[in-house]
């Protein structure tokens, strides 16, 4: 106990000497965050007016399009009410029934079926199953049907079934209406009653929910604003079924309450305000507003960071006098003076490997090539390379592994054992086994290299070409790009009495071989998400008139799009050889 007091007033005691010693800068310290202090409270407290003045927009907006729904479904509340009453007094005729359900559709155009469904051989030379109909085809004409049957026993049916056992109205939850209108149709049902009270039979009206999205998307004070009406039930009537919608139901489902407000996060993480409230009147549905909280927040988040903009200033200079009275100074001025050297040696390292690469693209009439290279660091260990000799192309594409310096070095002992190789050689296999047995030799860190090694005959088209474990290229023509067919075999460097085999393949006029390296598949976004084949090969199937440059940059349009801010973690290497006819016939 007594050393930790000790250890308590020692470092007092240093606390008090550097404020003795640094008055100044403990003052700017304190100042800054006094504002930052300031500007946060007052940050929080207009964050409250703003959200309370949100809630009262919200709550009239929700009060009326509640108020819309309501007088529309009032209407065909009442007029139901009134035919059920026509109906008990007519009873005695079933065949007046259909005269009925026709007069309530024609006269209400928002109605697109009715029916009254009797109880069970309440007329017996009806059958079992009486249900006189009307529908509204898709047309505007009118049909009158008799849809009850043992096919459409409409006993078992919700409509049917909760006005008989609860003698209420109901609405009922949304579904399709395959023996009627053959739309999506919510419906309304009246039970009626014959002169001693008994339940004979339950009118019904269809309507279908269409009108409701054009109701949900009027006026709305933000444009963003995603609005839902659902069943108690919290099943869909108006609005799109979205990620949000599910999200949203699902916090819903687990709270008694019709009524309230809470915040969720949609399927990227943006924060969504939700606000529910009931429709009232014989509904037992709900309305859904959710409020993007960018558009609720956003200009005042925009104010803050500009009233931040002085503190950070402030903190920036206190840095610079901390950085200046720091004891370290000099030691920090060693190491920048050695990272500036390191620095500037790769770069020279980085312009003497791009000098390696071919320094002009082959174009012409015949054959066109083009290739890229992208390290991730200064120096890296992809390559690429291409060149003619005897009416033949030779190319290659390599990545080694590993990045940095080491594998810039493997990259140009590669690169040179490639052009040495294929200098008097013209079969792939045994250029990649010459260029693996150096590899091997003293190859003490284990390091290897994925490789693509190819010999194109331009009189012919023929294709001859070897896979040491890289990524299979793509061959494009006129209708899409497909994935070349590569035997398997180890990268170069692992073993060096490794075989290799050659294949072979024509090479069709104005077709395009597109190489790269995993830097492309493996690029990431964000949310660490890979590029991948599939996404290759979807950019080059739009690109089958592209020439090569066309193709490279189409394809680093596409990454760029994908990753977007996200750190490049490997390097990226693209080769395009478009064969455009051959050089005799």
């Amino acid at each position: 106990m007594n050393k930790k007091r000790a250890d308590n007033k020692g470092w007092w005691t240093h606390f008090g000497k550097f404020i003795r010693t640094n008055t100044s800068l403990a003052v700017i310290i304190l100042a800054a965050l006094l504002l930052e202090l300031t500007t946060g409270i007052l940050y929080y407290s207009a964050q409250n007016i703003i959200q309370q003045n949100v809630e009262r927009i919200i709550q009239r907006e929700m009060n009326a399009l509640n108020l819309c729904v309501r007088n529309k479904l009032t209407k065909i509340e009442v007029t139901l009410d009134n035919m059920s009453w026509v109906v008990s007094r007519d009873l005695e005729n079933a065949n007046w029934m259909f005269e009925i359900t026709e007069m309530l559709v024609k006269d209400n155009s928002v109605i697109n079926g009715s029916a009254i469904a009797f109880t069970p051989n309440y007329y017996p030379k009806k059958g079992r199953w009486f249900e006189p109909s009307t529908v509204r085809k898709a047309d505007g004409s009118i049909e009158n049907l008799q849809v009850g049957s043992a096919n459409h026993d409409y006993t078992k049916s919700e409509f049917y079934t909760v006005p008989m056992a609860t003698d209420s109205c109901i609405w009922s939850e949304p579904y399709m209406d395959i023996d009627g209108s053959q739309i999506e149709v919510t419906t309304y049902s009246v039970p009626v009653h014959d002169d001693d009270g008994r339940k004979v039979a339950v009118v019904i009206a269809d309507i279908s929910i269409d009108w409701l999205d054009d109701i949900i998307n009027e006026e709305k004070v933000y444009k963003s604003t995603q609005r839902f009406i659902t069943t108690g039930s919290y099943n869909l009537l108006g609005g799109e079924d979205t990620p949000m919608f599910k999200e949203t139901v699902r916090i819903l489902k687990t709270d008694s309450d019709k009524e309230g407000y809470f915040t969720a996060k949609d399927e990227h993480g943006d924060k969504k305000h939700v606000f529910y409230a009931p429709i009232g009147g014989r509904t037992d549905w709900v309305l859904i507003n959710i409020l993007d909280d960018n558009d609720v927040f956003g200009k005042l988040r925009r104010i803050r960071f500009f009233l931040l903009l002085p503190v950070m200033i402030g903190l920036f200079f206190i840095g610079f006098i901390i950085w200046r009275s720091s004891r370290n100074l000099e030691r920090l001025r060693r190491i920048n003076a050695e990272k500036e050297r390191i620095g500037g040696e790769l770069r020279v390292a980085s312009k003497i490997q791009q000098s390696m690469l071919p320094k002009e693209e082959v174009r012409g009439e015949w054959l066109e090539v083009r290739g890229f290279l992208k390290p991730a660091r200064e120096v890296g260990g992809d390559l690429f390379d291409y060149f003619i000799r005897d009416e033949k192309l030779f190319f290659c594409i390599g990545d080694v592994s590993g990045k940095g310096a080491p594998a810039a070095m493997l990259m140009a002992v590669t690169h040179g054992l490639f052009r040495s190789a294929s200098a008097h050689d013209d079969n792939p296999a045994r250029i990649m086994e010459a260029i693996n047995e150096v590899s091997c030799q003293r190859n003490e860190s284990n390091m290897f290299v994925t490789m693509f090694v190819g010999v194109l005959d331009l009189p012919t088209g023929r294709l001859c070409y070897c896979d040491a474990g890289h990524d299979a290229p793509f061959i494009m023509n006129e209708e899409y790009a497909t994935a070349l067919s590569v035997n398997p075999h180890l990268p170069i460097g692992v073993f060096d009495d490794t075989k290799y085999t050659v294949q072979e393949l024509s090479i069709e006029t104005d077709s395009t071989i597109f190489l790269y390296t995993d830097g492309l598949t493996e690029a990431m976004n964000a949310e660490h998400q890979q590029f991948g084949v599939e996404r290759i090969q979807a950019v080059l199937d739009t690109c089958a008139d592209y020439d090569p440059k066309e193709i490279l940059e189409k394809i680093t349009q596409s990454v760029d799009g994908f990753v977007k801010h996200a750190e490049q973690s490997d390097d990226l290497t693209m080769l395009a050889i478009k064969y455009i006819k051959k050089l005799r016939s």
